[in-house]
């Protein structure tokens, strides 16, 4: 059985506090954070490996809201994350929309993924920079999840075009 949260917190507490009294304030600082490391670690894999599966699963649901996934980032560390990014296909309709999220109401994550698109979408119409573009959102699905907008320099994508079009002839 997998251990909970409140069991990785309470290995550690038990390792800063030392198991017995016996032992000095450095051989319980080395103790504790030899076990603050192994457990972050194997929260963060099991972590990481179920933010995984589940994005896998909300996969269909994000390309039925309209978007491509271009790549997927996986951040290790302390708070390890995957990031999909993504890129707007086409606006579907606002009673698509909440179709979709009144579909996905008992899938927590997928729920939350596409609300944030959602929203993140209403938000970039609201954004106007006068030198950039609009050109994709991150999702950062994690312990702590975020939605970052990405802006490009409006020549970068006019090089960038004109590149491929010399590239094609």
């Amino acid at each position: 059985m997998a251990k909970r949260l409140p069991d990785y917190f309470e290995d550690i507490r038990q390792a800063l506090f030392g198991k017995t009294s016996q032992m000095n304030i450095q051989e319980s600082a080395v103790q504790a954070y030899g076990a603050m490391t192994r457990e972050l670690k194997n929260l963060g894999g099991d972590t990481l490996s179920k933010t995984a599966q589940q994005f896998n699963e909300a996969l269909p649901y994000i390309e039925r809201a309209g978007y491509d996934v271009t790549e997927v980032e996986v951040a290790l560390g302390l708070s390890p994350k995957v990031v999909p990014h993504l890129r707007l296909r086409e606006l579907i309709e606002e009673d698509q929309q909440q179709a979709l999220l009144e579909e996905t109401q008992d899938k927590t994550l997928i729920n939350t993924i596409l609300s944030s698109l959602f929203r993140a979408s209403a938000a970039r119409r609201k954004l106007n920079f006068k030198r950039f573009h609009f050109e994709e959102i991150e999702l950062e699905i994690g312990i702590i999840p975020g939605v970052v907008l990405k802006f490009r320099p409006n020549d970068q994508t006019e090089k960038h075009e004109m590149v491929n079009a010399i590239a094609a002839d």
